[in-house]
């Protein structure tokens, strides 16, 4: 388990919720644009969440889930394994 700092952590779950979101799509085959057609989302704004630049807020998660048809206990359990809350 890796120990960081709040922001640290924060950046930490941007990141794996990125590459969780893009390897989840991945797995659907869907394009950028395909998910953006899916969720109402922006192909922009996809990307910046992928890149861990932005993080998704509840209702987006929603969306995107349902659109990679994934639960969304589901998702943030495979984004988030390893990531240990800061004390």
């Amino acid at each position: 388990m890796v120990r960081m700092g709040l922001n640290e952590t924060a950046a930490e779950i941007n990141r794996a919720v990125g590459n969780e979101l893009r390897a989840s799509r991945a797995r659907r085959q869907l394009s950028r644009q395909e998910l953006a057609d899916r969720t109402g989302l922006s192909v922009s704004t996809i990307q910046r969440f992928e890149n861990g630049e932005r993080s998704p807020d509840m209702n987006q998660l929603f969306a995107l889930c349902e659109a990679l048809e994934i639960s969304m206990r589901d998702f943030v359990a495979l984004a988030t394994t390893g990531i240990e809350p800061p004390h």
